[in-house]
């Protein structure tokens, strides 16, 4: 196996080394549409750079961004499409994702209102059984006591 070398020009690197180092198993290509623009015919070398990209814009999205963008999936809606739709057209498509973006919101609160009060109900719990639990042990201390007669060393 050849060893990775990085450089300043470690893209040329990785892809001189996925060349000659293709993965053992099938992998899925993702086409990139300038590969035959840029004359490249590794698709391997390709499918990386485009996933990388779709990683590193994922990465830079904030969670409204993320939520947005989920959300136009769901409806079928590229951000391309919403950009080239009529003003009415894209205001009609955003007041719907808005009415979207609040109801998962709610259920999101929701849900994590539950979850603190489920662990709230659980550490309840656990105080109960612990002070059931020193109490016996309480009961079974001072009921095992021998008295112990007193002596007055100053009589």
């Amino acid at each position: 196996m050849t060893a990775l070398v990085y450089s300043a020009s470690g893209t040329a690197n990785f892809q001189n080394w996925l060349a000659t180092n293709p993965a053992p198993t099938a992998q899925a290509s993702v086409p990139a549409a300038n590969s035959s623009a840029n004359g490249n015919s590794n698709g391997t070398t390709t499918s990386f750079q485009s996933l990388l990209g779709q990683l590193t814009g994922y990465v830079n999205e904030t969670p409204a961004q993320r939520m947005q963008n989920s959300i136009l999936a769901q409806l079928g809606i590229t951000p391309q499409q919403l950009q080239s739709m009529s003003p009415q057209e894209r205001q009609q498509v955003e007041a719907k994702i808005q009415q979207l973006m609040k109801t998962e919101m709610q259920a999101q609160q929701q849900q994590q209102q539950q979850q603190q009060q489920q662990v709230q109900a659980q550490m309840q719990q656990q105080v109960q059984t612990q002070t059931q639990q020193q109490a016996s042990q309480s009961a079974t201390h001072s009921s095992s006591r021998h008295a112990i007669p007193m002596i007055n060393l100053f009589a």
